[in-house]
């Protein structure tokens, strides 16, 4: 069967939105959790200079890896419609550009900025910009008025940039990338493995394709210790290319665990391999496996490094914790649970940024989310999965009434 005939549905996939559903629970908890004082300390991210992981550095690379294994039936979804490759790299390279554009933004309330500069306090300034991301990429009615939309969507592009004219840094700096954030990240991986799946579709054979994500996959790996070591000192600036390329060493890693993500998603659903889905899925899991235990002797497990070691445990842990997910969803049948998670699976971007929207509008009627009796220990645990859960009820209510976020 040739790569273009692949029988991918172009509707939703009940094991992946679970996934990704609980995936973005986790995500929302462990943020909150951040906050939290006495805890165990696997309920935190290891120092950059620890050897290992918790579950909690496993949560960014599961996002990646449930990226990756969308992105076959998006692409699909799109060549149905009649979509060239071209057409295809023009929206994969909008929806990263999304990605970063939030990113930045992102990262630009939370540090790096000189607030009494500005002619907005910075409450109201991460408001604004959460709501004009919202007029940006909502997702409005097919039957509406497109005069509307693009008049909602025009008001929200010039609040974007009106915001980012008025931020001011340190000395009066203005925005600029302090680093690129989660969903920027996310949106730098999502475009080299779009791209390099983009490529792949044009092999003739489904085992094949495996082959090219794989060997692409290693390349990113390799390339990342290449670069390794290359990186300026602790508070020195990038000089060359070779040291600017450096800098941004982590989105190889990253990039790998989407391919990786990719790579499950053909095993689990291309019609040519379910005959001997259970061998090829064993397969897989050994390969990353026995690669991440022999990367680990060359590189330290470190999610703030992002080394080959930690993307590889991560994407090992990721495809078994799927697999599971699948048994239980897609062959056994067991789906009634998986409505607790289907408003973060369908509307995932609302779900992300909906606690940074309501602690904005707590600072600005001068409260805080979170009493303080709750700052730490059981308490607080049990504060993190309560808000989690509250944030996914909220996103089904906003979700109901047709409030969706989609790049």
């Amino acid at each position: 069967m040739r790569i273009s005939d692949l029988d991918l549905s172009a509707g939703r996939v009940l094991s992946i939105d679970v996934f990704r559903g609980i995936t973005i629970f986790v995500m929302v908890f462990v943020n909150e959790l951040s906050g939290i004082s006495d805890i165990p300390w696997w309920m935190k991210h290891l120092p950059a200079s620890t050897d290992g992981m918790t579950f909690v550095d496993l949560v960014f690379p599961a996002f990646l890896f449930i990226v990756g294994m969308s992105v076959p039936f998006a692409v699909q979804a799109r060549a149905k419609k009649g979509e060239n490759p071209l057409q295809q790299f023009k929206h994969l390279l909008l929806r990263s550009l999304g990605l970063v554009i939030i990113g930045v933004l992102m990262v630009s309330t939370i540090g790096g900025f000189a607030e009494t500069q500005m002619a907005l306090s910075m409450p109201v300034w991460t408001l604004l910009m959460y709501l004009a991301v919202l007029l940006v990429w909502a997702q409005y009615p097919r039957h509406g008025s497109a005069l509307l939309r693009q008049l909602a969507q025009g008001f929200g592009v010039l609040t974007l940039l009106a915001l980012a004219v008025s931020f001011r840094g340190p000395e009066g700096s203005y925005i600029s990338p302090q680093w690129w954030g989660i969903l920027g990240l996310i949106g730098w991986a999502y475009l080299l493995a779009g791209s390099v799946f983009l490529v792949s579709r044009r092999v003739s054979h489904v085992r094949l394709q495996l082959l090219v994500l794989g060997a692409a996959a290693c390349c990113f790996l390799v390339l990342f210790a290449l670069l390794d070591g290359q990186t300026p000192g602790a508070g020195q600036p990038a000089i060359g290319f070779i040291q600017r390329w450096a800098v941004e060493n982590n989105s190889h890693t990253h990039t790998a665990i989407v391919l990786a993500g990719v790579m499950l998603s053909i095993l689990c659903y291309h019609p040519a391999l379910q005959a001997k889905r259970p061998r090829n899925l064993l397969v897989f899991a050994g390969l990353l496996g026995a690669l991440a235990f022999l990367s680990w002797q060359w590189f330290p497990i470190s999610k703030i490094w992002a080394t080959p070691s930690w993307g590889l445990f991560s994407a090992w842990f990721c495809t078994l914790l799927f697999v599971a997910v699948f048994v239980l969803v897609d062959l056994k049948g067991y789906q009634r649970w998986c409505m607790l998670f289907a408003p973060a699976a369908v509307n995932p971007l609302l779900a992300y940024i909906l606690p940074y929207m309501l602690a904005a509008a707590a600072a600005i009627a001068g409260a805080t989310l979170r009493p303080a009796a709750f700052d730490s220990g059981v308490a607080g645990v049990i504060w993190s999965l309560a808000f989690a859960a509250v944030i996914l009820l909220l996103t089904a209510l906003l979700t109901r009434l047709g409030l969706k976020v989609k790049l």
